[in-house]
């Protein structure tokens, strides 16, 4: 399948198939979407309380402890608010 080229149409259809629902190969594939989908809404919402935190003026190593986020990533989100 590697070489096969298919319209995104004829995919669709594959996609939605009953068979390829039942495949747990497939089930597989959703359940690693959606862990990735969750991380990067966490990650989000991580930098948005690091933002919230830079503007009432926490200093960068007590907001990484509270949010995980790096320090080389809260300055970056730090120089993004002054640009």
């Amino acid at each position: 399948l590697a070489g096969l080229v298919l319209n995104r149409e004829t995919i669709k259809k594959i996609l939605r198939s009953d068979i390829m629902r039942e495949s747990v190969i497939y089930q597989d594939i959703l359940e690693e979407g959606r862990e990735e989908g969750k991380e990067e809404g966490k990650e989000e919402k991580a930098r948005q309380i690091a933002v919230k935190m830079l503007s009432a003026g926490f200093p960068i190593p007590e907001i990484a402890r509270f949010t995980d986020l790096s320090p080389a990533t809260i300055e970056e989100l730090q120089r993004q608010q002054h640009n």
